[in-house]
């Protein structure tokens, strides 16, 4: 994994619990790889503060805004 960068599917697979999403973003933070999220992407899968997994899942990301 040379960059990872996390679509929307990827953030509502994160927020519903996915096996899959969940084993390979362990081994992404493993490999020490930072995930990168684009500000739009973001806000097509945030809906509110009750998010909890899509809150873990930005906070080991580097968000990256819309310029």
């Amino acid at each position: 994994m040379a960059g990872l960068t996390l679509d929307t599917g990827a953030l509502l697979a994160a927020e519903r619990n996915d096996r899959a999403f969940w084993a390979f973003f362990k081994e992404a933070s493993e490999r020490e790889v930072v995930p990168v999220i684009p500000a739009p992407v973001l806000a097509q899968a945030w809906r509110g503060p009750r998010q909890a997994r899509l809150a873990q899942v930005v906070k080991a990301c580097f968000v990256e805004s819309l310029d």
